[in-house]
């Protein structure tokens, strides 16, 4: 009994959870798409740039907190960096510089979409 529970317990990986009802992979690849067309958005001015990238901020960390309650380690892992990028135009000194880091940043989040669409929960 206890080398059938031991063989249970070793096969159980991380990415089976993706398998699992409820993980919330839906809301997570929801919210990447959320913040994809926030990213997308024009920008008119600083504050609302900023605006803009601290909500962004809040998506990508929804997501990513999903992704990883999902066993989506790799996608989880670039949504963090898109999300990294984001907040740093948070203190951009002018509108074409917050412009310039919300476009790295949804580049940086596309390459996770990439990733996730062609290697699903990875």
């Amino acid at each position: 009994m206890t080398v059938l529970l031991a063989l249970l317990l070793a096969w159980s990986v991380p990415g089976a959870l993706a398998q699992r009802g409820g993980c919330g992979l839906g809301l997570g690849l929801q919210a990447m798409t959320q913040a994809d067309g926030m990213l997308a958005a024009p920008v008119a001015g600083l504050g609302e740039g900023r605006a803009q990238a601290a909500t962004v901020v809040t998506e990508l960390a929804e997501a990513q907190g999903r992704l990883q309650g999902c066993g989506c380690r790799r996608v989880a892992e670039q949504v963090a960096e898109a999300s990294g990028i984001a907040e740093a135009a948070r203190a951009a000194a002018d509108v074409p510089a917050l412009r310039a880091t919300l476009a790295r940043a949804r580049y940086a989040l596309g390459l996770a979409r990439e990733r996730a669409g062609r290697d699903g929960c990875a």
